[in-house]
């Protein structure tokens, strides 16, 4: 096929499907890669928002690429090798799994491209140029001591959580253990991972309903959970009955909230984490360094109660990116 000929296909590609010029045709010294852990969650674009106002600060391009499930882990780490092959100016990256993340972050620098964690770290935290992420610990403690209130401090409650291997997941599910640990006429069910997914969510949900009929309440670790909980008890007529706390105030989450199917949120600041890890690569780029101080970025976490639910910083926290 001759030159021409080539292109016009190509072009005619372009314009008929929608094709992406190849990545080897693309100047990536300007470009920062953000990796979310799934692109079928909502969550991920609060960050990538963020990340776009601070590279079009300063002059680079986000590619937002991922694979399409958190189950997918093996899928991200060819992702993270292939993205770094590219030679990129930066890399932003959830880890869905923090042990098989690892060597691809760590030869990702070894090659010359910074890498920045953001949300979900590797379980060497020293390995990246820095970490930025949900006092995730702090969060599901928090969410425990909620739980436990609205429940008279006694019965029996589940724990929904995201995957085992994920940082994020692990230390949801830890915190909110050991705040339960202060009531002694709590049982808490072990937990059950869903890799966030909700359907997962639902089928776990409603097989715990029909063991435990004494259930008085739900602690969802992400939006999708909550959805699929949430589900479950409408099924079953439980929803005005049983208490449920979430993470994170994603677009699909806030009508069940509002309904009162929901009881509480706990919101994370997706938005400063894709902006600060934005804003530090550049500075790695540029040459400079990274504090010790900044080196591990813990954001506190914000609770949403129908209290406070209309107040001007909590509903900064719930708008979608479009809105920001």
């Amino acid at each position: 096929m001759g030159t021409r000929k080539w292109f016009v296909c190509f072009l005619i590609g372009v314009l008929v499907f929608g094709a992406s010029i190849p990545i080897f045709a693309q100047d990536r010294s300007k470009t920062i890669v953000f990796i979310p852990k799934s692109t079928d969650v909502t969550y991920w674009l609060f960050l990538r928002k963020g990340a776009a106002d601070k590279a079009k600060e300063l002059g680079y391009e986000i590619d937002y690429q991922g694979v399409a499930t958190e189950a997918d882990i093996a899928g991200q780490v060819n992702l993270v090798n292939n993205i770094a092959a590219t030679k990129p100016a930066g890399i932003l990256l959830a880890a869905t799994d923090a042990k098989a993340l690892q060597a691809p972050v760590e030869n990702a620098i070894k090659a010359g491209v910074p890498v920045i964690m953001v949300d979900s770290g590797i379980e060497d935290p020293s390995i990246p140029y820095a970490n930025i992420t949900t006092d995730n610990f702090d969060g599901g403690y928090k969410a425990g001591m909620l739980l436990a209130e609205m429940i008279g401090k006694k019965g029996k409650v589940s724990n929904i959580g995201i995957t085992a291997g994920s940082q994020t997941g692990r230390e949801r599910s830890d915190g909110f253990i050991e705040a339960m640990k202060n009531f002694p006429d709590i049982q808490v069910l072990p937990v059950q991972w869903t890799n966030a997914e909700a359907a997962t969510a639902m089928n776990i949900a409603t097989d715990q309903l029909n063991a435990n009929p004494d259930i008085v309440g739900f602690y969802s670790a992400a939006a999708p959970m909550a959805v699929g909980i949430a589900q479950a008890l409408k099924a079953k007529g439980l929803d005005k009955k049983i208490k449920l706390i979430t993470f994170d105030p994603s677009p699909e989450v806030l009508p069940l909230f509002e309904e009162g199917t929901i009881h509480a949120i706990l919101a994370q600041d997706p938005y400063q984490m894709g902006y600060r890890g934005v804003e530090m690569l550049d500075r790695v780029i540029k040459g400079g360094t990274i504090s010790p101080e900044e080196k591990n970025i813990q954001i506190p976490v914000v609770i949403i109660t129908p209290e406070n639910y209309n107040k001007p910083e909590i509903q900064k926290l719930l708008q979608t990116p479009d809105k920001f």
